[in-house]
């Protein structure tokens, strides 16, 4: 079938050619190869020369020769003003047969997202005088370091399959036609530095359970271990062992444990140096109404869609390396064909095991926000029609069944079918001007692009009544386990989703979604539960006395602090963490003070959210000393000390919390300086030695705060009551925030009390 990738009509093209036999393309369009690779490190620099060889027809004036690669591939930039710079490119031409090429000029750039989608990254050779001619060669040499630069960097993403696509556009009117591919080239994950280990939260006495332990490069990407990773001893009772994983691609260990008795473990794993616990397990004699399950109902997209990998490996990875019982693929519907879209119905079907995992078909309509927005659309059941937001792909036997294109449309069509929908922060942004509540039942917090509260707080104040969710939103095929990188294209790691339902089905967990009775977390597995009245979070009653709230939560560290919300309001704040004293701390010990920033720029995707906080903390009449980081997000950060009283870093934020743990050492008269582009400050540090001072920032709840280092050996359990006295009217969400020690967060979803006691105001 004939493919054409475009974006938009009158919008350049990308011409596949599927139906042309490889030696006539060859003839007529010419030769495109690079230096051959058969495998790179994430992040290794290296260079690479790309040569086309023209074909019978020529190159005009205006024409151009690209290289494209996908949004997921993270290569470092390159530039063509420094040789002796990282990244430095350059273009050299050879006419056939000795022709002078004198007439012949060139201009070459690079643009990180200029490309056809989904081959966002190009490099671009344009002929801006003369004409390349049958024979002519033009090579692109990225990565020189004859004179000193560092190389082009490979992406941060360990990948199967990745590769280069060659075009060439003679007329440079649009049509770009796709050259015969080189072969693709592995990228491989580095050496481990870090370890993960988790389990899942429920299980039955005398039923195997797995715990899964993940060992970490630098960027995030699953890793082998350097020695086979050890158990802790669970105690009488519990049998544990070992599930061979050895071919495992990408590399995770598995562990089945089987308690005889009912009872709350936790595990602690090592390797070598490396040292990771899991979640605690809470074993039953008999499983309860309701069990606590963890996953994404936004996991993001392969190879179908904008991202990599295929649509198994995907579903694979959560499944293995991430431990996820439940999951979906959303690929962006404007890229997906028939023949996908029956692929990944398929796909799904065959990796759906009752108990075990639970993928849900899905797919994301993906309007501008003008016109309606991403939204997350899952289905309950096997759908054969998709309905499109837009193609940008035209085929020589399309599918039939007409787009919808528009919010209102979306809102119409959709209500009448079998789905649910998660709306959300994403390269559209949900347009919550077009609302169903028949089927947008639930709401994302949290993903790569950014914790997103902000956009949680504009659903509420529209009174609109949703569960709490987080998820990946990622392009790696990594749902559950991915990581910013270079924040080319994604700003944090994913967050997961927690259900109770009554049992790991399609139908219980649909039922649990319907119900609301899900929350929200960073990525940590944070068991939580939350009640008003003794109804469970997602709940919607109705109340005649003040709302009695009550919670429970079994942090994965020690909980910082709990806060209670009305709406957006936060109206009650439970302090749990305890501080270091500073009265035992001496002239020579000095005080331990923790610097945290964070916030988002402005509303929007990732790059709209992203905060840059580059900047230094020093001390003036004294000495400052780096002791730990808090919550970096990506191995791109760097956090050093330039001097006895200096630390300097660079770091980003989109909605998140991130800072770090220092030693001042002075007396009085020590003052600390922080200077970054959103704010500076100085402050003395007797001002700060016993209690926090926050500094706004601007932008969307940008701010800094210095104070008191919390101790990080308080209780990882925690559980409150409350009774809300203020007797506000209508329908009111309450919901709970937990913020851990290292800065991990959890969100309940609301329960939605009418105080059905009190009139409404008078308008």
């Amino acid at each position: 079938m004939l493919v054409i990738s475009r974006v938009a009509p009158g919008k350049p093209e990308l011409h596949h050619c599927s139906d042309m036999p490889d030696e006539e393309r060859l003839r007529l369009h010419g030769r495109a190869s690079h230096t051959p690779i058969d495998k790179l490190t994430v992040s290794q620099p290296t260079a690479v020369a790309f040569e086309f060889v023209i074909g019978e027809y020529a190159v005009v004036t205006g024409g151009r020769l690209m290289v494209v690669w996908r949004w997921p591939f993270d290569w470092s930039d390159l530039q063509t003003v420094n040789p002796a710079g990282d990244g430095y490119m350059r273009t050299d031409v050879v006419a056939a047969h000795g022709r002078d090429h004198g007439d012949v000029t060139l201009d070459t750039n690079y643009k990180w997202i200029a490309g056809i989608e989904p081959w966002h990254h190009v490099i671009t050779v344009k002929v801006t005088a003369g004409e390349l001619r049958t024979g002519d060669t033009v090579r692109i040499v990225c990565g020189e370091t004859i004179g000193g630069g560092r190389g082009w960097c490979a992406p941060t993403c360990a990948a199967r399959r990745a590769r280069f696509l060659m075009l060439i556009d003679h007329q440079g009117n649009g049509k770009r036609i796709r050259l015969v591919d080189s072969p693709p080239f592995r990228i491989c994950a580095d050496q481990a530095v870090r370890l993960v280990a988790f389990a899942p939260s429920d299980a039955t006495v005398d039923a195997p359970f797995e715990v899964t332990v993940r060992t970490e490069d630098r960027w995030g990407n699953p890793t082998k271990p350097p020695t086979p990773t050890q158990l802790s001893d669970p105690g009488s009772g519990v049998a544990v062992e070992r599930v061979p994983t050895h071919d495992a691609d990408p590399p995770f260990e598995k562990f089945r444990v089987t308690a005889s008795h009912a009872c709350e473990l936790s595990f602690h794993a090592s390797n070598g140096e490396l040292t990771a616990s899991t979640n605690r397990v809470h074993v039953h004699a008999k499983m309860p109404p309701w069990q606590l399950f963890w996953g994404d109902v936004h996991s993001g997209q392969t190879e179908i869609g904008c991202g990599a990998g295929s649509l198994a490996e995907h579903y694979a990875f959560g499944r293995d390396c991430a431990g996820l019982q439940f999951t979906t693929h959303q690929a962006n519907d404007h890229y997906v064909t028939l023949d996908e879209w029956n692929h990944t119905r398929q796909v799904t079907d065959d990796f759906y095991e009752t108990g075990r995992y639970v993928p849900f078909l899905g797919c994301e309509w993906s309007a501008l926000t003008k016109d309606g927005g991403d939204r997350n659309v899952f289905y309950l059941e096997d759908e054969p029609r998709l309905r499109r937001s837009d193609r940008f792909f035209v085929e020589s036997e399309p599918d039939p069944e007409p787009d919808v294109r528009t919010g209102p449309e979306f809102v119409d069509v959709f209500s009448e079918l079998n789905v649910l929908v998660n709306i959300h922060v994403g390269g559209r942004m949900t347009n919550l001007q077009w609302h169903a509540p028949k089927i947008e039942k639930l709401c994302e917090i949290h993903s790569t692009h950014g914790t997103s509260e902000w956009f949680v707080h504009d659903v509420l104040n529209r009174g609109y009544r949703v569960g709490i969710t987080a998820g990946t939103d990622g392009v790696m095929g990594r749902p559950g386990a991915c990581h910013p990188g270079r924040r080319l294209i994604r700003n944090l790691r994913n967050g997961l989703t927690a259900v109770y339902a009554k049992e790991l089905t399609r139908e219980s967990l649909w039922e649990a979604f319907q119900q609301h009775r899900c929350y929200a977390t960073t990525g940590e597995r944070i068991r939580l539960w939350f009640e008003v009245n003794g109804a469970a979070m997602g709940s919607e009653i109705q109340s005649e006395g003040d709302p009695e709230i009550a919670f429970q939560i079994e942090g994965t560290s020690a909980i910082e602090r709990v806060e209670l919300l009305r709406g957006t309001e936060v109206v009650h704040t439970w302090q749990v963490a305890r501080y270091n004293s500073t009265e035992r701390d001496s002239a020579d010990d000095g005080v331990l003070l923790r610097l945290l920033w964070g916030g988002t720029e402005r509303k929007g995707t990732a790059r709209l959210q992203r905060v840059k906080w580059d900047g230094t903390l020093s001390v003036s009449n004294g000495e400052l000393e780096l002791l730990d980081t808090v919550n970096v997000q990506s191995f791109a950060d760097r956090v050093e000390s330039t001097g006895p009283a200096s630390i300097r870093w660079s770091n980003a934020t989109a909605g998140n919390t991130t800072g770090i743990i220092v030693r001042v050492r002075g007396a009085e008269g020590t003052r600390l300086h922080f200077q970054s582009q959103p704010v500076t400050w100085d402050v003395d540090l007797s001002e700060v030695r016993e209690n926090e001072q926050v500094f706004e920032a601007g932008g969307i709840s940008r701010f800094v705060k210095v104070g008191p280092a919390p101790r990080t050996d308080g209780p990882q359990q925690f559980h409150a009551g409350w009774v809300d006295a203020k007797r506000p009217a209508g329908v009111v969400p309450y919901w709970i925030r937990v913020v851990q020690v290292d800065q991990a967060m959890a969100w309940s979803s609301p329960v939605y009390v009418h105080r059905c006691d009190i009139d409404p105001p008078e308008r």
